[in-house]
């Protein structure tokens, strides 16, 4: 495993690792501790990210005009949940993440950057609630494992 982590360290022309490959190679890692496998059997890679929501500061600090402040965190937005999935008929398969004037704002699966803020709620079909955005990389996506 130590061999592994070298033989990356010097692929790289800067002498440190790209953050995915490293990801790679500590996720086989992990694997080859349980299985005893001595070399990678799939260069495939599922990646799993947690979303993550502001949950406590439910109003923001400083009032707007008319002595009112703006409601900020909180995983509820107008009625569903922040990360359900849904797909809408323009962008396809996203997730909540947010609203503003009775207006959704949806992230794309993959990247999870916002896609739109003006998303009605008749525009979309609610599907199931995520914890996590994951997404599979194949060989090909996930480029050589150990050179």
């Amino acid at each position: 495993m130590v061999v592994a982590m070298q033989k990356l360290t010097s692929l790289s022309p800067s002498g440190t690792t790209p953050m995915g490959l490293r990801a790679r190679v500590d996720s086989w890692c992990l694997a080859a501790m349980v299985t005893g496998a001595k070399h990678p059997t799939t260069k495939s890679l599922y990646c799993m990210v947690p979303l993550r929501w502001h949950r406590r500061q439910l109003h923001r600090l400083e009032p707007d005009k008319g002595a009112m402040r703006k409601r900020y965190g909180g995983t509820i937005s107008l009625g569903l949940k922040k990360g359900t999935l849904v797909k809408h008929v323009k962008y396809g398969l996203c997730y909540i993440g947010g609203n503003l004037r009775n207006r959704f704002s949806l992230h794309n699966l993959r990247t999870g950057k916002r896609v739109t803020q003006n998303a009605k709620r008749e525009e979309f079909k609610i599907l199931t609630r995520m914890a996590f955005r994951t997404q599979f990389l194949s060989a090909a996506e996930a480029g050589s494992f150990l050179g």
